[in-house]
């Protein structure tokens, strides 16, 4: 069944032609020669709307004020995001890489930043306790770790360590 063209299986998303453009998009901005960023933002934006089925509506909303490509990542990622939101975990740790969308957490929210990963659950502190120690001594701890300490959902992970992302 996984070898076949059709079926059910593949209905599921890997990842859009949006998601491919915004990617592209961030990259030329950064200065990478992949092509232009305004020409992949733009192809975004149209294939995102295309998904939702208003196409029709994309010369409109590319002119829009906020919408309008003005070559900040900013903007690229925001437009990602709308993009994505079916897709929470890429818009996630696209937030976490970048610090974008400027997202804050709502009023009920246990902590006044949103969480940058997963807990080492107790489970895997008992029976991996070597190893799992070892990793969570490698977390840096954050203004928003409180009480959790390392083993924080608010404890910055390897990738964010040293940097000013998301906070």
């Amino acid at each position: 069944m996984y070898k076949n063209a059709t079926g059910a299986l593949l209905r599921a998303r890997l990842v859009s032609a949006a998601e491919v453009n915004f990617i592209l998009a961030e990259a030329a901005q950064k200065g990478w020669s992949v092509g232009d960023a305004k020409s992949f933002y733009e192809a975004g934006v149209k294939a995102s709307l295309a998904t939702w089925g208003v196409s029709g509506s994309s010369s409109a909303y590319l002119a829009g004020s906020g919408v309008a490509y003005n070559g900040t990542l900013k903007q690229i990622i925001e437009q990602k995001w709308i993009a994505s939101w079916t897709a929470a975990t890429e818009s996630w740790f696209d937030y976490r890489r970048t610090g974008l969308p400027a997202l804050t957490a709502g009023p009920a929210a246990k902590r006044q930043a949103l969480p940058l990963r997963f807990y080492y659950m107790q489970d895997e502190i008992r029976i991996n306790a070597k190893n799992a120690t070892a990793a969570m001594d490698k977390l840096e701890v954050t203004n928003f770790s409180q009480a959790d300490g390392k083993n924080s959902a608010w404890s910055k992970p390897w990738l964010l360590i040293g940097t000013s992302k998301p906070y």
